[in-house]
């Protein structure tokens, strides 16, 4: 497993949303299935062929809007934005878990972010207590993170 056979999975019908997987066999999950879930429209268990980091991204933010930046090291992320990725949710099935394909998904998703002059925040608590709690993440990701960490 590696960050080539991540793929980003983009919401046609829900612009601005979307879910990078890693699927382990089959077909990933429907992108219907997926916002069913996301909505909590109907119970709908999580996947367990998949596992993914979903974001919402909120476009267009005006430069001259926004409020200076809460420290020095977000200066380059926040004001080169286009808009902000919300991560909001990290799935892996309990089958494949402990194999780092959490950090795999989510380091995939930052890249995307960055390429993309997108500042991140995140509502997941897999990125929040996990993730970004680790020192080479932290140092690395800190210019785009909107929090500090």
């Amino acid at each position: 497993m590696s960050s080539s056979d991540v793929i980003h999975l983009a919401d046609p019908s829900s612009p601005g949303a979307g879910r990078f997987s890693l699927v382990f066999k089959g077909k990933p999950e429907s992108l219907t299935k997926f916002r069913k879930r996301a909505s909590g429209e109907e119970d709908v268990p999580e996947p367990e062929n998949e596992a993914y980091v979903a974001y919402e991204i909120r476009f267009f933010i005006d430069p001259y809007e926004l409020e200076p930046p809460k420290r020095k090291a977000n200066t380059i992320g926040v004001e080169r934005s286009n808009g902000t990725m919300m991560l909001w949710h990290t799935y892996v099935p309990e089958s494949q878990r402990g194999q780092g394909i959490a950090e795999t998904i989510v380091e995939e998703a930052m890249e995307w972010a960055s390429a993309n002059c997108l500042s991140v925040d995140s509502s997941c608590s897999y990125v929040n207590e996990t993730f970004m709690k680790r020192e080479h993440n932290r140092h690395r990701w800190k210019y785009i993170m909107i929090r500090d960490y």
